[in-house]
């Protein structure tokens, strides 16, 4: 069966929708997002940017851990020469704390082929599909506004997955956000003030784009946006001379 003859199965969430255009709005007062669509789902535990690997999280973890976080923060600066005063680690994840921007939760659309995906998310979960499964990738794109939908959505397509993910996943994150970090001017201006700092995905769920409930995880996402950091840096050194 060729990738122009498959069909997408029915969701597993109830979603009604007035609207048909391509074109999507984004509700940035919730970590989620909303648009045009009323969606209806069974209950589930709440979803986070980037979870992969679920562990146990206890309440004093979770205060240690916020203490931590804050012990080594730089709020983002205006200007790109300016380094943040505790230059080793900052800490990004939650909405509610600063470099929320650095996730792919953030409500910032991304163009990618003439085409708008919702968020980074959304960009970086089609590209699971967008060679061989063209109408599942423009599913996830177009599904829901919200980051958590189209995630949770790439899991249940799991077996289309294109089967060298593993071996590619870094270099699509690194698309991803050259993409959205390019279209987004305060975005890079936040990243390039964050000097020499090690960026950490603070995710106590993901042990991969993250750290994990351990600490120990790959952070695969702050490694990441170092790399997009230098990239930046490289181009505007070649801008200069």
């Amino acid at each position: 069966m060729s990738g122009a003859d498959w069909k997408i199965p029915p969701p597993l969430i109830n979603i009604s929708s007035s609207k048909s255009s391509a074109s999507r709005s984004f509700n940035s007062s919730s970590q989620e997002g909303s648009g045009g669509s009323s969606v209806k789902r069974v209950p589930t535990p709440a979803l986070t940017p980037s979870h992969s690997n679920l562990s146990p999280f206890s309440e004093e973890q979770a205060g240690a851990r916020k203490s931590k976080r804050f012990s080594c923060y730089a709020p983002p600066s205006p200007s790109k020469s300016t380094s943040p005063t505790c230059s080793q680690r900052i800490y990004f994840y939650r909405k509610e704390d600063p470099y929320y921007g650095f996730t792919n939760f953030s409500p910032h659309p991304v163009m990618y082929n003439e085409r708008e995906y919702p968020t980074s998310e959304h960009l970086f979960q089609s590209f699971k599909f967008q060679e061989h499964r063209p109408l599942l990738a423009e599913h996830i794109r177009l599904f829901s506004d919200r980051p958590s939908v189209a995630l949770s959505e790439a899991r249940r397509f799991q077996p289309e997955v294109r089967k060298d993910w593993m071996a590619v996943n870094k270099e699509k994150m690194d698309e991803t956000l050259w993409h959205k970090f390019n279209q987004h001017a305060d975005l890079k201006a936040d990243l390039l003030a964050t000097g020499t700092a090690i960026l950490i995905e603070d995710s106590d769920k993901d042990s991969f784009w993250g750290v994990g409930a351990d600490r120990k995880g790959k952070n695969e996402l702050g490694k990441a946006l170092e790399r997009l950091r230098s990239r930046f840096r490289s181009e505007e050194m070649n801008d200069a001379t």
